[in-house]
């Protein structure tokens, strides 16, 4: 059974304008080679339905809740990114309805979570190897950012746990991944590779197993076709003249 993937990154200030850039495909990623420019045209925004400007929607959000008079620090949290998706073995059984459905039930279990009020942005991307959703959590709470208290480690714990059991409800097939949060320091692109070479891990040990399964049947008729069998041959001779450069005594080629 595939495993639901939840991977969450810190977002400040600078930060909002490369992730613009590149989830809404506005420049070319130098740093991506497995984006398919063709396929770009299928990406969409589950909370936008035109392009937006990642800094003035964040701070949209936390003006309209926020209750105090100071000023947000420049080197605060603004965006808790959370990266949605799965294996490749699990799109492959889905169609694109079903792609869109399991990133709108993931939206909708968010939502419920940290509000829809505080959803950026929600895009998802079917132009690389693997369908995923980039979704940006303004972590506001009690009128102010709150990031640490909304992302700690209890909610890592609480999300690894119920998102899972949530996509079962929903009817997909999806098991909880593996446990620990060393994942949650990694950057999207490490990520990425990560799971790309769990994914390729997965692939090998698959088709070990299936070489396996065919060596065990070689190995079977190996055994059933009798040791005496004779087969006939044919033996001929020719003789090939080859010349060197070497000469005999008198002089001529050999």
């Amino acid at each position: 059974m595939s495993y639901a993937v939840v991977h969450m990154e810190k977002m400040k200030a600078y930060d909002l304008k490369g992730m613009q850039f590149h989830h809404q495909r506005e420049r070319e990623s130098r740093t991506n080679p497995d984006i398919d420019k063709k396929r770009s045209c299928e990406n969409y925004d589950l909370v936008n339905e035109d392009l937006i400007d990642f800094n003035q929607r964040v701070k949209e959000i936390i003006e309209s809740q926020k209750t105090g008079t100071r000023k947000t620090r420049k080197d605060a949290v603004l965006v808790n990114e959370l990266l949605v998706t799965s294996d490749r073995e699990f799109f492959n059984r889905l169609d694109p309805d079903e792609t869109r459905k399991f990133f709108e039930d993931s939206l909708a279990f968010f939502q419920e979570r940290y509000g829809k009020q505080n959803i950026a942005y929600a895009v998802v991307h079917m132009d690389e190897k693997t369908p995923h959703m980039h979704m940006g959590v303004v972590p506001m709470r009690d009128g102010r950012l709150q990031s640490k208290n909304v992302f700690n480690r209890q909610e890592l714990l609480w999300l690894q746990d119920k998102f899972p059991e949530h996509m079962q409800k929903m009817g997909f097939e999806l098991e909880r991944g593996e446990k620990g949060f060393d994942r949650e320091h990694l950057s999207v692109q490490d990520f990425k590779r990560k799971t790309a070479k769990e994914q390729l891990e997965k692939e090998i040990a698959s088709l070990e197993k299936k070489l396996s399964g065919k060596k065990n049947e070689l190995l079977i008729l190996n055994e059933e076709i009798s040791d005496e069998v004779q087969v006939s041959a044919k033996r001929e001779m020719k003789k090939v003249e080859v010349k060197t450069e070497e000469r005999n005594l008198f002089g001529l080629p050999k």
